[in-house]
């Protein structure tokens, strides 16, 4: 039993360095630039990349979208070079043991605090086989157009063709978004009272993310709320990557609302992270 101990602490703290690696990772590829929009051209060449990479083939075409691939242990990175830095995002691929088929999506890493690191930590405990963080503030200005750089509300995006090309590789998987909010900005009772809101970006959540619910209703701190059934904000019924996915007629997305003292508590608490991951396995 003692040796049981010393050998989930070993890999939990060989966990928690990785995931500081990458933590440190998403902060270095963070750019303060205007958004640069890519091609239609640039879109699908860098999206039958990924499709390659899906599949467990190293793809030619990096260096046509001037995105680099680093190979490191466990963990296949796409980042864009240091030359041409346009705010298209960080991604990686787990390439050892994938206990959970779960593509975590930071798309406010900076602007909802905390989120970006706790989806660091999220992806190394869980064993998740995909991750992405953006890597230019949501309210940056995007060039030539009016809307902001925020990759949760852009359609033409690496971000999105990310998502679209690991839904179409893993039809079965989930797709799960954090996000961080301000309780005391809630218009609703409910909304101001919750620690935690699940949305799967649709008025029809599907039975597994209510399954979810209920898991995360009964193991976490706080009050967990479903939309639209307990709360009718933070609904992600705009969300870029939800709407996606229900075109594709993909049943994964879930989308995930936290309040600050929540993000603080799984931040600081190995044990809370390990709860709410026990009811986000697939």
């Amino acid at each position: 039993m003692i040796k049981y101990y010393l050998l989930l602490i070993t890999l939990l703290n060989a966990n928690a360095g990785q995931a500081e690696t990458m933590n440190k990772q998403w902060l270095e590829a963070f750019s303060k630039n205007t958004l640069q929009p890519a091609s239609l051209i640039e879109l699908q060449q860098v999206e039958q990349a990924f499709t390659e990479e899906l599949q467990g083939t190293e793809s030619k075409l990096w260096a046509k979208v001037n995105m680099q691939r680093l190979a490191q242990p466990n963990h296949l990175i796409f980042q864009e070079s240091s030359q041409s830095q346009y705010g298209r995002g960080l991604f990686m691929l787990s390439t050892g043991a994938i206990a959970n088929n779960v593509l975590l999506q930071a798309p406010h890493a900076k602007a909802d605090r905390y989120t970006g690191k706790l989806t660091a930590l999220l992806f190394e405990q869980g064993g998740f086989r995909a991750v992405q963080w953006n890597s230019i503030p949501r309210h940056a200005e995007v060039v030539g157009f009016s809307a902001k750089a925020d990759m949760a509300h852009l359609s033409q995006t690496y971000w999105q063709v990310f998502t679209r090309a690991f839904a179409r590789q893993f039809p079965q998987a989930r797709i799960i978004q954090l996000h961080g909010y301000a309780r005391n900005k809630r218009k609703s009772k409910q909304g101001k009272d919750s620690d935690m809101i699940l949305s799967a970006g649709h008025y029809y959540p599907p039975a597994w993310i209510q399954q979810t619910a209920s898991c995360l209703k009964q193991k976490m701190p706080g009050k967990v709320s479903l939309f639209p059934y307990d709360v009718n904000e933070l609904g992600a019924t705009t969300n870029s990557q939800g709407k996606l996915l229900q075109r594709l007629n993909h049943q994964g997305f879930l989308h995930i609302e936290m309040s600050l003292r929540l993000r603080k508590s799984l931040l600081s608490s190995v044990k809370l992270r390990q709860l709410l991951l026990s009811c986000l396995q697939d």
